[in-house]
């Protein structure tokens, strides 16, 4: 179908003049096709991202929020060593959430942030549209979960009717040997609160605060 797709814009192309502005809008059509149906042959084939291993990933992250319809907010803050199954997941999760928003969510704006706490990557993908969104509903969220779990990690979906939807994922990096050895010595200990779990409780609150449909104001 989107080889059909292809095909199609081409034969509309050949008949306008260049330089008019129908030639001009079918012409940044087809580059936009081009360039998703290489994303999708990366992501059916579940290889590393050309743009990731070129450019890095601050770099493929501006790419996909520069392709996102809406405006998308930006904030990287992460180690340069992180390991290339980890980046990857982190590029496929930034992505199928800013498809969603475009897609479905009706919303005005995005923000995505990135962040690290020596131990785990956080990546928190958010929007202000309508909401709704289920994970037991979605291919696409669904495979992120999978592939999140095969890491050791965890996704989260928190998405009321009318409160936007929030993407969180929390992907462990390898300890360092000083790192191993202090979680052996702190191992009984009580562990401290995540920048994924601190995040997950600020959607939830801001989920209770959204009225119910039919309900009071």
């Amino acid at each position: 179908m989107t080889l059909s797709l292809a095909l199609a814009l081409r034969m509309a192309r050949s008949q306008l003049a260049d330089g008019s502005e129908a030639a001009a809008m079918l012409d940044e059509a087809s580059e936009q096709l081009m360039r998703a149906l290489a994303e999708l042959r990366e992501l059916a084939r579940g290889i590393h991202p050309a743009i990731l291993t070129d450019r890095g990933l601050a770099a493929a992250l501006e790419a996909l929020a520069g392709r996102t319809p809406v405006p998308v907010e930006l904030s990287i803050v992460a180690p340069g060593d992180i390991p290339d199954q980890i980046e990857a997941t982190v590029y496929y999760v930034v992505a199928e959430a800013l498809t969603n928003t475009a897609k479905y969510a009706n919303a005005t704006c995005a923000r995505v942030s990135v962040g690290s706490d020596g131990r785990r990557l956080t990546v928190n993908v958010a929007d202000d549209g309508r909401g709704g969104a289920d994970r037991e509903l979605g291919s696409g969220l669904s495979g992120l979960a999978d592939r999140v779990s095969a890491l050791g990690g965890r996704l989260h979906v928190i998405s009321p009717a009318g409160g936007g939807t929030t993407v969180i994922a929390e992907l462990p990096l390898a300890p360092t040997p000083e790192q191993a050895a202090a979680e052996g010595r702190t191992a009984r200990a009580p562990s401290r609160s995540s920048e994924a779990d601190e995040a997950i409780r600020s959607a939830a609150r801001r989920a209770r605060r959204v009225p119910r449909p039919g309900g009071p104001a």
